[in-house]
């Protein structure tokens, strides 16, 4: 595997949540504070990104199959520092003290750089004969990627706890990386579920469009899902180009 391949393998996809009206506007919930993730944060995360990737995606493919199998292993991956899953690149949001949700955020040349730790990651997290099982499962991810443009922010991982879906909490944690891509004149990028018409209507709302996206049908055997669509959000300000206005 190259280091390209590699960081479409494993930064890829987790910005499928399930959102059950796309077209309600929340209103931010009082007492929402947005922080940087710890390694301490490991246990609240590793349920996050298992939602973030959708159950099933994640117990197919991080989880060898096993069901609520991916919690573990994403808990141990996202504690480790220097990697495409780690803490040092997630936001938190918390309410009264409590984590409800997360997103990763970075330019995608700095997850392309992180593949070798990555790979190191995988096979401390799973030891040697659970990453053959792993690598498969990776691969059939990787040809369901459309490529990222090297010079956008890509988002790795968006996710919100189901008890506070519909207080704004996405919206928040969404908007805080517009800001940090639109202070570096840089365009914005996501993978999302082809099929999850109500996340693609989120980040629509959010200014993004849709873009390529790449059926598999070796994913649709693994966990039912037909593939994953890469959907874009121009630099904020340029001409012709969506702003994150409804997003801010």
């Amino acid at each position: 595997m190259s280091g390209a391949m590699v960081a479409e393998a494993t930064a890829e996809a987790v910005v499928d949540v399930t959102y059950p009206d796309a077209g309600h506007q929340p209103q931010q919930r009082p007492g929402l504070k947005l922080r940087p993730a710890k390694p301490s944060d490991r246990q609240s995360a590793g349920h996050l990104l298992r939602e973030a990737l959708t159950p099933e995606l994640a117990d197919a493919v991080f989880g060898l199959g096993v069901k609520g199998g991916a919690t573990g292993y994403l808990e141990r991956l996202f504690g480790r520092a220097g990697t495409l899953w780690s803490h040092d690149l997630a936001t938190l949001a918390e309410i009264d003290g409590q984590v409800v949700g997360l997103v990763s955020h970075a330019p995608w040349t700095e997850l392309a750089r992180r593949y070798r730790a990555t790979l190191w990651a995988y096979l401390r997290a799973y030891g040697p004969l659970r990453v053959f099982k792993l690598l498969p499962r990776l691969r059939a991810l990787i040809r369901a990627s459309p490529p990222v443009p090297p010079d956008h922010w890509f988002v790795p991982y968006l996710a919100v706890s189901r008890e506070h879906r519909g207080n704004g909490v996405a919206k928040a944690l969404l908007a805080s990386v517009h800001r940090r891509a639109d202070r570096n004149t840089s365009a914005c990028s996501l993978y999302v579920l082809a099929e999850n018409r109500a996340a693609r209507e989120f980040y629509r709302q959010a200014g993004y469009v849709d873009g390529p996206w790449e059926e598999s049908t070796r994913l649709r055997r693994l966990a039912g899902t037909r593939g994953r669509m890469r959907m874009d959000r121009r630099i904020a300000g340029v001409s012709g180009s969506p702003t994150d206005s409804s997003a801010a």
